[in-house]
This record gives C-alpha cells, structure tokens and sequence, in this order.
C-alpha cells in the first residue's frame, strides 16, 4: 500500500531514525524481528467508507509502527520512537493517494511478551482518511 511505503521513507529521512536504524529494518511484518534495533510496520486495516466524486474511493487505514531494540537499548528506543512520532506528525504524502484527515501518532512503550527476551517494545498507532482513484 502506498500509505505503508510513505511511512517508510518519512522514517528513512529522519535523522533520529536512520542515526539508529539501516534502511532495511524499517520494513513491513508481523513476527519479531531477530536483528535489532528496528522498525516493523503492520499491514494497514482499511475500512472503505464509500465514494467520492470523480470516481475516487474513500477509505480509513490505521496501522501499527513496532519499534524493537535489546533490552539495554532503552534510550536508544526511546530516541528512535521520539523521532519517528516527530516525523510522522504531519502527513506523509503517498503517491496516487490523497490524505483528507491525519491523525497525529500516538504511542505506547508495550512489555516484552516474552520475559526471557527482554526487549524494549513500542508501538504507534497511525490513523488517516485516504481518497484515490480506482
């Protein structure tokens, strides 16, 4: 989704992220990743709202930016997340697609579902409404 690729490339060009974090590991995905620190981002839920003129559809995505380090990289998540949340405070801007209502990001330090891990965990949540062309 262009919404996704985005995302990624306003975190690639933040300085804050790309200090920590290759290219490569700001990706999208659902498992935890082996090689930290990174930044796995959840396929979007799309809920279509209806249409638009000009034959445009309108739609609502939220996803999921997980933000992993090791356990003992906490400010090092805590720096990552910090910038990740400045530079996605204002909408990116996906090609084909139009951003009508962007939410601001809001995130959550989660615990490590498994303690023998012991990593440092966030997530942001994004939310917009989106119009394209079919």
């Amino acid at each position: 989704m262009e919404l996704q690729r985005a995302v990624r490339l306003a975190l690639i060009a933040a300085p804050g992220v790309a200090a920590h974090i290759a290219p490569e590991r700001i990706r999208s995905g659902l498992a935890r990743p082996e090689a930290m620190p990174c930044v796995i981002m959840t396929p979007a839920e799309v809920r279509i709202l209806g249409h638009a003129s000009g034959g445009q559809v309108v739609a609502e995505a939220s996803m999921k930016l997980h933000v992993w380090t090791a356990a003992d990289q906490a400010a090092v998540a805590q720096q990552i997340t910090g910038a990740a949340m400045l530079a996605l405070m204002d909408a990116p801007r996906p090609a084909g697609a139009e951003i009508d209502r962007w939410e601001r990001p809001v995130m959550a330090w989660v615990p490590d579902p498994d303690p023998a891990l012991s990593c440092a965990h966030a997530v942001i949540s994004l939310r917009a409404a989106l119009r394209w062309r079919r």
